[in-house]
């Protein structure tokens, strides 16, 4: 048990790193660097690094050894397909059964939080609600297929999360998602649902391919300031 729960924190530890930006895309994961940072031993550590590349965030390369993934075009799309379809049933399902009490809670919530982004607080304008609708939608295996994407859809929604004023527009489409679901509109809500991904998805990608382009730049003048 002790050495599971060693992986466990390794694995957490590393995959937040990942999440909030400190370990880059294209990011090799040298383990002894990494031990010494997490403060955990190289055993854990590469156990979680093996986890996260079942999870598809990392890819292990033969004699290159580990790195994260660069996301290209295709994947994210993928991802958010996959993600569109499954928010959308989600989000339909909840419009029908969300706890009356519960949903009046997320709505207190929800006008908290926009006094926050009025104030340029924008840190959390989406997570709450969206685990809320999941659990909301009493479907089982709907909740067990969100959860076999849940970390690369995280990541992903914190590189969108850069995209100048994303995050006031994420606000503003979970507040008409939640409106669907308090009219008890399945249609609409799903329809909510579907768009916020979409739109999502339109602005990170041109935010992906300019950083990875700027990162590529900065890679090769290192290259040829050594030489």
């Amino acid at each position: 048990m002790e050495a599971v729960t060693r992986k466990d924190e390794a694995y957490s530890a590393l995959l937040d790193r990942i999440l909030k930006g400190h370990i880059a895309p294209g990011a090799p994961l040298r383990e002894v660097r990494l031990a010494g940072i997490l403060g955990i031993s190289r055993t854990p550590l590469r156990e979680a690094i093996r986890q996260l590349s079942r999870d598809g965030i990392v890819e292990c390369l033969p004699h290159c050894g580990a790195r994260v993934i660069q996301p290209d075009e295709k994947l994210v799309s993928d991802i958010f397909q996959i993600r569109e379809a499954l928010e959308g049933m989600a989000a339909r399902e909840a419009a029908i059964h969300f706890d009356a009490a519960r949903l009046l809670e997320l709505r207190k919530y929800f006008e908290r939080l926009r006094a926050n982004v009025a104030l340029g607080d924008e840190g959390d304008v989406g997570d709450r609600i969206h685990g809320e609708i999941l659990a909301a939608c009493r479907n089982v295996e709907l909740a067990a297929l969100m959860g076999r994407y849940r970390e690369m859809i995280t990541w992903f929604q914190r590189l969108a999360a850069q995209v100048p004023g994303r995050l006031l527009e994420a606000y503003r489409e979970h507040e008409t998602i939640l409106s669907a679901i308090e009219a008890r509109d399945p249609e609409w809500a799903e329809r909510a649902a579907r768009a916020h991904v979409r739109n999502t998805l339109r602005e990170l990608l041109p935010h992906l391919s300019q950083s990875f382009a700027d990162k590529s730049k900065s890679r090769r003048g290192r290259k040829n300031g050594d030489s």
